[in-house]
């Protein structure tokens, strides 16, 4: 049994592994319809998939993961207006959350073996026990921040990746639209090197 499905049985919760690419991305998973970051969480319940530039939908998870430079004043505009929040407040809003820097070709949903981090859309108790057991080997709360911008892209796998912290959110209408996260669920990121030390 990997790590993950270890995890799974410890923590609770199903736990999706993501990859990114640097280089040549493995074509035999390459998605066959452009969709959201958020959207293909959910798919990967079937089947891991990759996603590139030209196959990932939504200009948030574009900038979260490097692929799109210098837009934020026109995403911070795009969010305003479907939020009726001032342009401004977006704007330092977006600057604040995590994206990747280095020059990523492809990002993998479902990958078991060797991903960069971990993802679920887990249930309330299944993250109280992750807390727990985090409290129980290091004696001290987790430092989390939330917000309800680029939730899933941003806010919980680029800021996983960057930060190689555990990363939460509640989501944000997009992701709770276009992911299929439920009433019930919240969002939870954990580096994949921290599975081994959260097992014991």
């Amino acid at each position: 049994m990997n790590k993950i499905r270890r995890f799974e049985r410890r923590i609770g919760g199903r736990w999706t592994g993501i990859k990114f690419h640097r280089g040549n991305v493995p074509d035999e998973n390459i998605s066959h319809q452009s969709m959201r970051f958020c959207e293909a969480i959910k798919a990967s319940t079937t089947g891991r998939l990759t996603l590139t530039r030209d196959l990932l939908e939504c200009p948030g998870a574009l900038r979260s993961f490097g692929w799109a430079t210098d837009k934020d004043a026109i995403l911070a505009q795009e969010i305003a207006q479907k939020r009726g929040m001032k342009k401004e407040a977006v704007k330092a809003l977006i600057t604040k959350i995590p994206r990747l820097d280095e020059k990523i070709s492809g990002i993998t949903i479902g990958d078991y073996e060797s991903p960069d981090l971990i993802l679920s859309y887990i249930q309330p108790e299944a993250a109280m026990q992750l807390v727990y057991q985090w409290q129980k080997i290091y004696g001290t709360d987790i430092d989390v921040k939330i917000s309800s911008i680029m939730a899933v892209c941003g806010n919980v796998a680029a800021a996983v990746h960057t930060t190689n912290k555990i990363c939460m959110s509640f989501g944000c209408p997009e992701s709770r639209n276009h992911g299929a996260i439920g009433r019930d669920r919240l969002v939870m990121g954990i580096p994949f090197q921290m599975i081994e030390t959260l097992l014991y």
